[in-house]
């Protein structure tokens, strides 16, 4: 991909394959919420971000050696893809460094369906037929499951760190996988369009971007959220008028746009869990 904006490009890449934060971010929601009603324990905590970790990096260095099997497959690739430079790894190794990934995920998770209970297997299955679905796309649109990673993955953590199942764990993650549906959209489909076709998945996507902060709201008289979870609705206020004028602005290239639906996801994540931890 041509390197027309270097700043966008960078902020994108580190927080796609650096910081992986679609899986990070949402992990400090299901975190915090734990903490927030006294239960903390940091060796799980680590473990759960080596393991979503790994989980991620496999989806991703999946994603790269899916694209050197198969080079006649048209996707779009955005900053972070490929995860490591062909110069020091090429694809052909990436097998190489899939299998102790996957070591160390299979790890995480045998400590804790130990530790927790065999229902953790539920959300290995969940997450395993996502991840499958991103990498393979077996139908079309399939890579549109992975916005629903975010609920599995906060309700999936306060599981892990306190052994219960609780409804408001899962729901504490649904804005987020709102504001995921919009970034994916907007790649994978806005930027594939043109004229009016085009016009509808834009007003989808800045759609999907405000019920994320409609949701947040409303969350704050359910109790989903105390009252300081408000303040995650100003980066989505700030961030959709960003898109929106990107969106017109350029209409070639998704990186800005994409960079700045993913700068939203990152923040309001960690808002979100600074409300739930000090709110």
């Amino acid at each position: 991909m041509q390197a027309s904006y270097p700043f966008y490009e960078k902020v994108l890449a580190f927080l796609r394959s650096r910081l992986l934060g679609a899986v990070l971010m949402p992990a400090l929601i299901g975190a915090a919420l734990a903490a927030r009603g006294g239960i903390f324990h940091w060796l799980r905590f680590v473990l759960l971000l080596v393991g979503l970790a790994a989980a991620e990096m496999l989806n991703l260095l999946g994603s790269d050696y899916r694209m050197f099997q198969k080079p006649e497959r048209k996707e779009p690739q955005l900053p972070g893809n490929p995860v490591f430079a062909p110069e020091r790894l090429p694809a052909s190794r990436i097998p190489l460094v899939l299998a102790p990934v996957a070591v160390i995920g299979l790890a995480v998770l045998l400590y804790f369906t130990i530790t927790v209970g065999i229902g953790v297997l539920v959300f290995l299955l969940a997450a395993a037929v996502i991840g499958a679905l991103y990498v393979f796309s077996p139908f079309r649109y399939a890579f549109l499951y992975t916005a629903f990673i975010p609920p599995l993955i906060s309700g999936g953590v306060y599981l892990a760190m306190t052994g219960t199942l609780e409804g408001p764990a899962f729901a504490a993650g649904v804005p987020i996988t709102l504001i995921s549906l919009a970034v994916i959209l907007g790649y994978r489909v806005m930027y594939e369009q043109t004229g009016s076709e085009r016009r509808r998945s834009r007003a989808v996507v800045l759609a999907l971007y405000c019920l994320a902060g409609i949701n947040i709201i409303l969350y704050v008289p359910a109790g989903v959220y105390p009252w300081a979870g408000l303040a995650a609705v100003i980066p989505i206020a700030v961030f959709v008028w960003l898109v929106g004028k990107w969106s017109v602005r350029e209409k070639n290239d998704p990186v800005p746009a994409t960079a700045l639906g993913v700068m939203m996801h990152t923040s309001t994540c960690l808002i979100i869990a600074a409300a739930l931890l000090f709110g």
